[in-house]
C-alpha cells in the first residue's frame, strides 16, 4: 500500500500568506502605538526630573540645611548616570 502524502495547495499558502500579512500589519500598527507611549513617557519624565529641581532649587535658598539633605538623598536624574 502506498502512503497517501498532504500536500499543500495553493489556496492554502496563499490564506495562510494573507493571515500572516494581517497579523504584520497589526503588530507594526501595535509598536507605532507603544513607541508613541514610550516617547510621551519618557517627556513626562524629564518634566518631572525638571520640576524636581526646581523644587530643590527653592528649597535649597529657603532652608540650605534641608538642600545639603536632598543632595545626599537624591538618585541620579533620567539622564545621568546610575
Amino acid at each position: 500500500m502506498k502512503e497517501k502524502q498532504k500536500t499543500i495547495g495553493l489556496l492554502e499558502l496563499k490564506a495562510e500568506r494573507a493571515k500572516l500579512e494581517a497579523d504584520r500589519a497589526t503588530l507594526n500598527e501595535r509598536l507605532q502605538a507603544l513607541t508613541a507611549e514610550r516617547e510621551k513617557t519618557q517627556q513626562q519624565l524629564i518634566m518631572t526630573a525638571g520640576a524636581l529641581q526646581t523644587i530643590n532649587h527653592f528649597i535649597g535658598k529657603t532652608d540650605p540645611e534641608v538642600d545639603s539633605l536632598l543632595d545626599e538623598n537624591h538618585g541620579p536624574g533620567p539622564d545621568e548616570e546610575k
